[in-house]
């Protein structure tokens, strides 16, 4: 009786394995109607809107590609937090990832320019930006990265929660804030004249409850509902920072797929931010009275104050210089 090593393959799968590749040549056209399964992941609750705009991706996913790209949504951070989700595009286990646009900085740095301060106008100039950028800013992401930003997924702007009323930049001298643990945030926040400390989010609470900290920058939805306001009766109307997440890829998948695909993939994109954006903008004024409600003091600022102690910036951060030149060029 002849034996068969374990590296040696036997008739049959050599025989199996002929017949798959002459239906590779044979059958193209029901390859490409084979249904794609994929996995998407963001790290927030499904009720929070990162969550919901990878749910709509999907389902506009599946109706343009007639069903043949099925994504399978995985939030709160069931797959590991935004880092974890982008790690995992390019290992190949997750197909679709939520992380905040700066994050990308980690693999393509010039991304740390969506932490840029007063790089938008306002939510329409940075809803215009976002749209009108993505392809060439994807492209090159993908180019450097091989991962691909397909759209964004809007957030509204960050705004100054504080012990004091904060009106100019004048206000903030020698005042103690929390910012995310980056350098730029801690530099916009210097130059505003105020003494940046770093924490977690998960700190922050606390830490303005003991005194060690007078206030913290978010979205005002977060600092809502993150009980920011039970310590922090004051919210200055910054406008300081407007970051997006953004629906990214790896470029490995992009270019598995065909191009109808490819093109049903970013049609999906564009219609995922034209059925959030109002939603995100409404959901804003929703919580603003809420936050009246409380009673918090609520002022603006000036704007152009804050923005002079700024000039020059950009000379810190020469990697993001490229793409706060070209935001520039879009009115």
């Amino acid at each position: 009786m002849t034996k068969i090593r374990a590296d040696q393959p036997t008739r049959r799968t050599v025989l199996a394995g002929a017949a798959l590749g002459a239906g590779l040549v044979a059958m193209p056209g029901i390859l490409r109607a084979q249904q794609l399964k994929w996995i998407g992941a963001s790290a927030t609750p499904q009720t929070d809107f990162i969550a919901q705009s990878l749910d709509v991706f999907a389902a506009r996913v599946k109706e343009l590609t007639k069903g043949q790209i099925d994504i399978a949504s995985h939030h709160a951070g069931a797959l590991g937090g935004e880092r974890e989700n982008v790690e995992g595009l390019l290992q190949g286990s997750i197909h679709v990832a939520t992380p905040g646009a700066a994050l990308l900085a980690g693999w393509y740095k010039p991304a740390e320019v969506f932490t840029y301060p007063y790089l938008f106008k306002n939510v329409a100039h940075k809803d215009k930006v976002m749209t009108a950028i993505m392809t060439e800013y994807g492209n090159d992401v993908a180019a450097q990265a091989k991962l691909r930003p397909l759209g964004a997924i809007p957030r509204m702007p960050r705004q100054l929660s504080s012990s004091r009323v904060v009106k100019t930049p004048a206000d903030l001298k020698g005042f103690k804030i929390r910012v995310p643990e980056t350098t730029m945030w801690r530099r916009t926040f210097e130059r505003f004249g105020a003494s940046p400390t770093p924490l977690p989010w998960p700190e922050v609470f606390q830490a303005l409850k003991s005194g060690v900290i007078e206030g913290q920058e978010n979205p005002m939805a977060l600092t809502f509902n993150g009980g920011i306001f039970d310590v922090n009766k004051n919210l200055a109307l910054t406008e300081h920072m407007m970051q997006d997440n953004m629906i990214v890829i790896s470029e490995a998948s992009f270019r598995a797929v065909s191009e109808d695909q490819r093109k049903a993939l970013v049609q999906a994109a564009r219609d995922t931010e034209d059925t959030l954006r109002p939603k995100v903008i409404a959901d804003d004024e929703r919580i603003l009275g809420l936050v009246k409600a409380k009673n918090i003091a609520i002022n603006d600022v000036d704007k152009d104050a804050f923005r002079k102690t700024l000039e020059g910036m950009e000379t810190e951060f020469a990697h993001v210089k490229k793409w706060v030149d070209r935001i520039k060029t879009i009115a």
